[in-house]
């Protein structure tokens, strides 16, 4: 009997507990709950965090939740993820926060925060903040921001001072204010280090170069509004009059102040034509001597004469037909007639094989209108020479 009332008040002394618990307890209701206070909240009291989670029995639960700190945390794997700053958004594997990284927002895996500071957006893996760096975006993976107001998006980027920027693969850009867009090479990366500058590239040489008015090709010193280094191209270009361009020592080019003259001196081909022109003269000289020396003045030479001679053709000028005169020695072993345009561009070449005197005959459909040069070669010896005009 005694140890039935016993039993009976520990019974009781355990019910009046459990129930005083359940008066002192925070009740709340799936449907909802009324008046939320202050003192009236689901958390905790003390420095331990508010887990959140679903399919709780499993190994590996879905978990998120506020940490002491007050930063909220979704985990990929959980308690990987390590923030000592209160106010940030956490989602993903292993990020680290430190304490002064408050109010940033991390996602993906093993990004660094551990010494950077606030307001950071960071998504990708293995990016790092530094040096209390905030106010920044790095989005990818593996890239660096080391002070405030930077941006990185891509992979392998690093941003030196403030205002800078980088968008695409294996970048630095260390000037203040300096952006840099492209790609590197892996083993080296494209390097903006000027000031105040956009830069352009797809190795670690620098292709273009923008830099407050000026821009630069190959260079990342303009000294122009249009600094190029090597050749430049210009394709399809419209006809027109104007006036001409001309540079100057340093390279610049500029609208000429006066009149052009033209001058090729130095020309190759300007300078084998004139030769030609020489040689043709010499040539037509000797043979003047030789026919006057004769007396074979009229266009059918003696076909004793060992002399080659070419004639002018006529009519000339010509819009329709017209005949080229000649005389070949017998002994001749090989002989052409060659038409040049006036700017020295071979346009026909006529073989003869008739020997002593002969004749080509041309119409205007095998020539365009304009002027013509054509000369005899007889066993790869210069004969002469004569003008010859095409008229439509």
């Amino acid at each position: 009997m005694r140890t039935q009332l016993s039993s009976m008040k520990t019974g009781i002394a355990i019910a009046m507990v459990f129930l005083t618990g359940i008066l002192n307890a925070q009740q709340w209701d799936v449907n909802g709950n009324p008046g939320i206070n202050p003192a009236n909240y689901v958390g905790t009291v003390d420095n331990r965090p508010l887990f959140l989670r679903v399919n709780g029995s499993s190994p590996n639960p879905g978990q998120a939740l506020l940490n002491e700190a007050g930063s909220f945390i979704v985990e990929t794997n959980n308690n990987t993820n390590f923030a000592k700053a209160k106010g940030s958004i956490v989602n993903g594997i292993s990020n680290i926060l430190g304490g002064d990284a408050s109010s940033s927002l991390v996602s993906g895996w093993e990004n660094n925060l551990s010494s950077a500071g606030g307001a950071n957006i960071v998504a990708g893996q293995s990016n790092t903040v530094l040096n209390g760096a905030g106010k920044s975006v790095a989005l990818g993976w593996k890239n660096t921001i080391r002070n405030a107001n930077q941006f990185a998006i891509g992979v392998g980027i690093d941003l030196g001072d403030f205002y800078s920027g980088g968008f695409g693969i294996d970048l630095v850009a260390t000037g203040n204010r300096s952006f840099v867009i492209g790609s590197g090479t892996g083993t080296a990366k494209l390097t903006n280090n000027v000031p105040l500058s956009i830069m352009f590239g797809l190795s670690s040489n620098s292709t273009m170069l923008i830099k407050d008015q000026s821009v630069g090709i190959r260079t990342i010193t303009p000294t122009a509004n249009f600094h190029t280094v090597g050749t430049v191209r210009l394709q399809g270009l419209p006809t027109g009059t104007g006036r001409g361009l001309v540079v100057d020592n340093n390279g610049n080019v500029m609208v000429s102040s006066t009149a052009l003259s033209k001058t090729a001196n130095n020309d190759e081909t300007v300078k084998q034509l004139e030769d030609r022109i020489k040689n043709l003269e010499t040539t037509v000289e000797e043979l003047k001597q030789l026919l006057l020396n004769k007396g074979t003045a009229s266009s059918n030479l003696s076909s004793s004469s060992d002399v080659p001679v070419l004639f002018q053709n006529a009519p000339n000028p010509t819009k329709g037909e017209t005949s080229i005169q000649y005389y070949l020695p017998k002994n001749t072993q090989s002989a052409s007639i060659e038409i040049y345009s006036i700017s020295g561009q071979l346009v026909r070449s006529l073989s003869i094989n008739e020997r002593g005197n002969g004749a080509v005959r041309l119409s205007s459909n095998d020539l365009q209108s304009g002027t013509y040069v054509y000369k005899m070669t007889a066993d790869g010896k210069l004969t002469d020479s004569k003008k010859m005009i095409i008229q439509d």
